[in-house]
């Protein structure tokens, strides 16, 4: 019984090895900051969604960059329902040129309503914006992140404020 033991230590700790080199390298190309809560006041809570990503091949990817509101209730609980008019996206690519961030390409902003869906695919929806920013080829290679301005209109003022990304670089 010990000899089988002795013998199944190697595999185990192997295939551990194994499973953790696997799960601790990254098989993605993107950063992202999801459900950032940008404001929580009377009645309403706003959420927004940023990311980054850049084509690297033998993955899921591509030169893109991610932008998303969502309005909630009190609390950030469930999805609220406001016209198109009342909640707007927009998002900014930045690059670090080695003492700040500067904004290598923008989008305009985009309406749309918000509200909690059900079904297979449950949650809050809003405003979103997917946009190919060009990778590298836009502003060079270096480090990009995206800046998402998530805002919500409660009838007297805008809420809302920039979500962060991260950053990755761009070869």
């Amino acid at each position: 019984m010990a000899s089988y033991r002795r013998a199944a230590k190697p595999i185990l700790y192997g295939t551990c090895g194994l499973m953790f080199a696997t799960w601790a390298s990254p098989a993605h190309a993107w950063t992202w900051a999801r459900n950032v809560t940008v404001y929580n006041g009377a009645g309403l809570c706003v959420q927004g969604t940023a990311g980054i990503d850049h084509r690297r091949p033998g993955t899921l990817s591509g030169n893109l960059a991610y932008a998303d509101a969502f309005a909630l209730t009190q609390g950030c609980g469930t999805g609220l329902a406001k016209e198109a008019r009342y909640a707007a996206v927009r998002l900014d690519v930045l690059k670090w040129n080695g003492s700040s961030w500067t904004v290598c390409r923008r989008t305009d902003w985009k309406y749309a309503p918000t509200g909690q869906r059900g079904g297979e695919f449950p949650g809050p929806y809003g405003p979103s914006e997917v946009f190919d920013y060009g990778g590298s080829a836009s502003c060079g290679p270096g480090f990009y992140g995206t800046m998402a301005h998530p805002y919500i209109w409660d009838g007297t003022a805008w809420h809302g404020r920039g979500v962060w990304s991260g950053h990755e670089h761009v070869p």
